[in-house]
């Protein structure tokens, strides 16, 4: 009977380590995939909103896209200000100096001109100067990662750029 109380036992720990183990595993799809079907989605103000337009340019390192996002309206009275992210993407084709005129979602004519360096060293600050051509944009000078409302960083591939809106 000693002998059958400890093989229960041990079998219960095993399988009580094996559950332990692999419980997340299983457990994690199924709460992923209940979220995803849930509708709900991060705020725009961490993503930068849904890409509005994507514009082909060609430089002397190759052929590289600047994407356009739909402005982010302030999301709270305290909260990050409206804002509109552009990224530029891939980094390696990228000329070592941009100046990209950008037109907002809605508008005919280029609302802004953005300006900046983009050093062959991953780990180099980035500096942007914006360029209001429109009264919707807030100039910028000499910007690196102030806030999410103002900033230019390279995250992977990319260059991404916000400005803030009126």
């Amino acid at each position: 009977m000693q002998r059958f109380k400890s093989t229960i036992g041990y079998t219960i720990a095993v399988f009580g380590i094996v559950v332990a183990v692999l419980g997340p595993i299983v457990w994690f799809g199924l709460f992923e995939r209940i979220a995803a079907s849930s509708g709900l989605r991060i705020d725009p103000t961490y993503t930068g909103g849904s890409p509005a337009q994507t514009i082909h340019r060609a430089s002397q390192g190759g052929a590289y896209d600047v994407v356009v996002y739909h402005p982010v309206p302030r999301r709270a009275p305290f909260g990050a200000g409206p804002f509109v992210q552009v990224v530029f993407k891939p980094v390696a084709n990228l000329p070592r100096s941009i100046r990209e005129s950008v037109a907002l979602p809605g508008s005919a004519q280029p609302d802004l001109v953005a300006a900046f360096d983009c050093p062959a060293d991953a780990g180099a600050p980035l500096h942007l100067d914006v360029t209001p051509l429109s009264p919707r944009v807030l100039p910028l000078k000499n910007v690196g990662r102030d806030d999410f409302t103002r900033l230019i960083a390279r995250v992977g591939d990319t260059v991404v750029v916000r400005v803030p809106l009126r």
